[in-house]
């Protein structure tokens, strides 16, 4: 059969709505299966709504590589799982419990144990999982927070905080719109 137009095929107005209505069917599924009967929920995991974040902070981050925009896991152990965990499991080693979550953001959560740096231009980090990393960049004055600061140039005084952290290095001090000025 030959159609008017000249091509066989679906027009894009039938193709969307095609989409539209198999993406409305997966979130009606998806909205109507029962509750993660594998989580574990302490009864002394607080409240907190359910479209919360299932963690405040994270040491341990991991972002899905391929996912955009970024999605966030955090890996921590905990003693337990809040409220807002949807799926909980039993540590590996034992001793805790890790929230297997992930959250969609464009910014990476915040750290609970604070860097020796509040941002950082020029990282250095190993190639780990999970990454050992310094700051090398030279500051007039190491952040309070920053425990064994060595001087690196004397006219003007420079500075470089010799810390490492496990983790992430952090925002980057000076944006990148900025550096080609």
């Amino acid at each position: 059969m030959k159609s008017s137009g000249g091509s066989m095929g679906t027009s894009p107005t039938v193709l969307l709505a095609m989409l539209v209505a198999g993406l409305a069917a997966t979130a009606t599924a998806a909205a109507a299966r029962p509750c993660d009967t594998d989580a574990i929920r302490l009864p002394s995991s607080g409240g907190g709504g359910a479209g919360g974040r299932p963690w405040e902070c994270c040491d341990i981050i991991v972002r899905d590589p391929i996912f955009r925009p970024p999605r966030w896991q955090c890996n921590d152990v905990v003693a337990e799982c809040s409220a807002n965990c949807h799926q909980c499991e039993e540590a590996p080693g034992g001793g805790g419990y890790i929230c297997r979550d992930w959250i969609t953001s464009l910014f990476e959560p915040p750290v609970c144990t604070p860097r020796p740096w509040d941002c950082c231009d020029n990282a250095v980090c190993t190639r780990q999982y999970i990454p050992y990393c310094q700051c090398a960049d030279k500051v007039e004055s190491c952040p309070s927070n920053c425990k064994e600061c060595g001087q690196v140039e004397s006219d003007p005084p420079r500075y470089r905080c010799l810390d490492q952290f496990h983790g992430y290095p952090g925002p980057k001090c000076t944006p990148w719109i900025s550096k080609g000025n």
